[in-house]
């Protein structure tokens, strides 16, 4: 070999010794830390229930999506991050842009309270297929509780939390107490949220300290007979209703008694909190839905007193609220913003709470 030639390699090898090593992970399945916001059991961790007797096929494939799902974990690492395999094509969008519906939030814990430190979303979304994508890269030193939210639109098959080689994560404790499930429409689900940790389920949790876990079915949620017996079955010490934003006048006049009555008999001295649906700003100049959204209201209100009057243990909660003085915190004249979804979690907070309290245990 020539003496240019050996000058070549020299220089060469040098080049890729100074060259930064690739940083190493750790990959960490999700269901050995604390998988939480789920009402029920499911055959697939990562679904809100398993198939229900009467289940349309499009409530089937909603009670697949993981929105309010969430994973509590405590760690050192500086970078973190998720690994994902979804199940089915992942949310593409709709209501919901790429960010919610396919992408995850961190929140980190400061002070005493949950402070968002960054999201990400896959670029890809093809099913059986590992995708990753980095949520923070440079958290700084030390531990740190965190939480990260699950996609609003999506399905998931499984799913790591990634970390930096050498750091150590382990199992974070529920950061919400109580189980209050929230049997809801699609604003319930997030529809217009920007962000998978800003529906109003999610905020009310942060708010509170309480777990509110996310039941929305998306045009799905009309007082059905099958949602209320599997909702008896669930393990929670109170249930929340969006029960209005769905169904007609007509189907809330008709089911609702019935609805009521399934739960009281089998979760007897739990407290059923109905909360008023919201004003939808396409009612604006439309007096057509105007007057559709008038009946709506005006009914829910009327039967609500009624069987607050007559059952122990229901109440009504007009207070829901998701529009601000000006009228621009709608994502689509039907669905708030995230913004909206505070203003709902926070229009909502104080009534529920002092229901709630009426059954705190010593």
């Amino acid at each position: 070999m020539g003496k240019f030639t050996s000058r070549l390699w020299g220089t060469f090898l040098l080049l890729v010794l100074s060259l930064p090593l690739a940083a190493q992970k750790n990959y960490t399945d999700a269901l050995d830390l604390n998988l939480g916001g789920k009402i029920f059991a499911t055959a697939n961790p990562y679904d809100r229930i398993d198939p229900v007797e009467g289940m349309t096929p499009g409530e089937l494939g909603q009670a697949r999506l993981c929105s309010g799902l969430r994973v509590a974990f405590d760690t050192n690492s500086k970078s973190i991050g998720v690994r994902v395999v979804w199940s089915g094509t992942a949310g593409n969008g709709g209501n919901n842009g790429p960010i919610a519906a396919r992408g995850f939030d961190l929140y980190i814990k400061k002070d005493g309270h949950w402070l968002w430190a960054g999201n990400g979303f896959t670029k890809k979304n093809t099913p059986g297929e590992a995708h990753e994508v980095t949520l923070i890269p440079d958290s700084g030193h030390g531990a740190k509780q965190c939480l990260v939210y699950l996609p609003l639109g999506s399905r998931i098959e499984s799913m790591d939390i990634v970390t930096d080689e050498g750091s150590w994560i382990e199992s974070g404790a529920n950061p919400f107490r109580r189980r209050i499930a929230v049997f809801g429409s699609s604003y319930t689900n997030g529809s217009g949220a920007g962000r998978c940790a800003m529906t109003w389920t999610a905020q009310l949790s942060r708010l509170t300290g309480l777990d509110f876990m996310n039941f929305g079915f998306s045009g799905n949620c009309k007082l059905q007979s099958y949602f209320a017996r599997a909702l008896a079955e669930a393990d929670v010490d109170a249930y929340v209703f969006d029960a209005f934003s769905n169904p007609s006048p007509e189907q809330v006049e008709e089911r609702l008694e019935p609805f009521i009555q399934i739960l009281q008999k089998a979760r007897p001295g739990v407290p059923l909190i109905f909360i008023q649906t919201i004003y939808r700003e396409k009612r604006n100049f439309s007096d057509s839905y105007n007057a559709r959204e008038i009946a709506k209201r005006d009914t829910a209100e009327k039967m609500m007193q009624m069987m607050a009057a007559k059952y122990k243990h229901v109440y009504w909660v007009n207070t829901t609220n998701a529009t601000s003085e000006n009228h621009e915190t709608t994502s689509d004249g039907s669905h708030p913003d995230s913004y909206g979804y505070t203003l709902w979690a926070e229009s909502v907070k104080d009534p529920i709470l002092e229901i709630l309290r009426k059954y705190e245990k010593d």
